[in-house]
């Protein structure tokens, strides 16, 4: 009887053992694959999250290669106002002054990284350094916004009522060559231009100089999320190529 029952309760243990080992085997499986859900699931974040970076980066760039044009249109009609016995004609001086009422209003919507804000996900993020660069994006954003509001204020209120004093805004924004947002050509015009009138006026000589100051903050702004957003893809790429 002693000889059963030892072999009874060997028997007993042996099945408790196997019993428990099936049950660690399921939940390490089911780890294992909880992991791996989250791991793809984080790796669709970060490829969502590059598009958007790439996007935003192209558009960033394209506006501060226009900023460049625009601050070389600046110093071209300085050079004109300076220079009374050799100005252009009103045509290239449309275009020049195309140039100046260009706002580059910057799309501020992020939808992806909204995304990751709004349910939490950015405290999935393990890369620590990119964590940080994510949590930094929106303020540096909102530096760049807040003088790009600066710079559609002075043109709205300042630079635009005062052009149209002595200059047709539809001749000017004919030339605008931004994105082909420029007004179609043949519209009649009854406006007489007065080119001579307006390089005279000193007051467009300091808004020439504002808006300068305001593009150049602007494009310094921009080199500053530029270069946010070149790390943040940077990192982006580390993280989904350690993937593969």
């Amino acid at each position: 009887m002693e000889n059963k029952t030892s072999k009874y309760f060997k028997y007993a243990i042996g099945e408790i053992l196997l019993v428990v080992i099936g049950i660690l085997i399921a939940l390490q499986i089911n780890n294992w694959n909880e992991n791996r859900k989250a791991n793809i699931e984080e790796q669709n974040l970060f490829r969502n999250l590059k598009v958007d970076f790439e996007f935003r980066l192209t558009e960033l760039k394209e506006f501060n290669k226009a900023r460049e044009e625009t601050t070389a249109a600046l110093l071209d009609i300085n050079s004109i106002i300076a220079d009374k016995d050799n100005r252009p004609n009103d045509s290239i001086m449309d275009r020049k002054i195309s140039k100046l009422l260009n706002g580059f209003k910057f799309n501020e919507e992020f939808k992806m990284l909204d995304v990751v804000f709004n349910t939490g996900l950015i405290n999935d993020i393990t890369n620590e350094k990119l964590k940080r660069q994510l949590v930094d994006w929106p303020q540096r954003v909102e530096e760049m916004l807040e003088e790009q509001r600066m710079h559609n204020s002075f043109i709205d209120n300042d630079l635009r009522p005062f052009l149209s004093k002595y200059i047709s805004l539809r001749d000017v924004y004919e030339k605008f060559d931004f994105r082909q947002y420029n007004l179609p050509k043949g519209d009649p015009v009854t406006l007489k231009k007065n080119y001579p009138a307006l390089l005279s006026d000193p007051i467009f000589e300091n808004h020439l100089v504002v808006s300068q100051i305001l593009i150049r903050v602007n494009y310094i702004d921009t080199q500053a999320l530029i270069s946010a957003a070149e790390e943040i893809i940077g990192l982006l790429n580390i993280e989904l190529r350690s993937d593969d």
